[in-house]
């Protein structure tokens, strides 16, 4: 904990989610967000088949990643985590012509009286 799920359309080329998620899960750790960088689990999906606008082709695209915590933290704590994800992003992904990327960050809450976990 805490989960980042990436999911992105497949119109933007090369993007590059490794060093992405790498970079995240630095910055989180860096801010002091996360006590034990193992902890951090994150994966990306390639979205084929999505609708942006009403026009079946567009210059649109998205990354959107979703960021799941337990429950407790403060709003202020999860805005500032949303806004250091975002910053992440916009450092790690790139314009492209003819391509308009929208980037969004989304904070989701686990309830810690559910969440399990067991290291097998």
């Amino acid at each position: 904990m805490p989960h980042l799920h990436l999911e992105y359309s497949d119109n933007i080329q090369q993007l590059e989610t490794r060093p992405l998620m790498l970079a995240i899960h630095q910055a989180l750790f860096n801010a002091g967000y996360i006590n034990d960088p193992n902890d951090l689990k994150s994966r990306a999906i390639v979205q084929q088949d999505f609708v942006i606008g009403l026009e079946q082709e567009t210059d649109q695209a998205y990354v959107h990643a979703k960021v799941s915590l337990l429950t407790g933290r403060s709003l202020d704590i999860r805005q500032a985590i949303s806004k250091l994800v975002l910053q992440v992003m916009q450092q790690h992904i790139v314009s492209q012509p003819g391509l308009k990327i929208q980037l969004c960050v989304e904070i989701l809450e686990m309830d810690k009286e559910t969440y399990t976990k067991a290291i097998i």
